[in-house]
């Protein structure tokens, strides 16, 4: 089972790795565009990028349950237990960090989706919006993983939570409107 979990992980970080090099090596959120007709420049979307209904930054307070979810989720992350963490996914569940819009259908593929974020966390603050909960995490360390220099940084997403489980997971860019950073975060160590 264990060389069959290494294996879903790895097909989770190659789709990482094609996604990241058919746009160049890295990605930046926007790009511009100039019409002819009145000049203005308008941003273009990444199929890395999260989808445009995802926001990006809170409205209001989060949800109770979604708080419970994701703080049980990170703990498990946290202490290493993956299996546990990946229970926290609804199956299906959508998932994006550093790729296009992921779906994960099976066990394990919500266990490789674990398996990925080389780092554990804390939520340092969750608000809410709409359907979906804010959060700035603060990055640690945890067994099996390996976080390097992301230890102690900060990564922010955007978490669904319904029926006491994750159903859209989506990498937000480090600060509101921004773009992502490159770095450890929670998609790995820096190439």
């Amino acid at each position: 089972m264990a060389a069959g979990l290494r294996s879903a992980a790895a097909s989770v970080v190659a789709a990482t790795a094609i996604a990241l090099m058919g746009c160049g090596g890295g990605h930046s959120s926007t790009t511009t565009t100039t019409t002819l007709a009145d000049r203005q420049v308008a941003p273009q979307r990444s199929e890395l990028d999260p989808p445009a209904s995802v926001p990006d930054r809170a409205t209001g307070p989060a949800r109770a349950e979604a708080r419970r979810v994701i703080n049980a989720w990170l703990r498990a992350l946290r202490h290493g237990n993956v299996q546990r963490a990946a229970h926290y996914f609804a199956l299906p569940s959508k998932f994006q960090n550093a790729t296009p819009v992921l779906t994960v259908n099976t066990e394990r593929e919500r266990i490789a989706v674990n398996l990925s974020l080389p780092c554990g966390a804390k939520a340092r603050e969750m608000g809410g919006a709409g359907a979906y909960t804010i959060v700035t995490f603060e990055l640690t360390k945890r067994p099996g993983g390996d976080c390097g220099t992301g230890v102690g940084g900060t990564a922010r997403g955007a978490i669904r939570v319904e029926s006491r489980h994750i159903t859209e997971w989506y990498r937000l860019p480090d600060k509101p409107g921004g773009q992502k950073q490159a770095g450890p975060e929670l998609d790995g160590p820096a190439a």
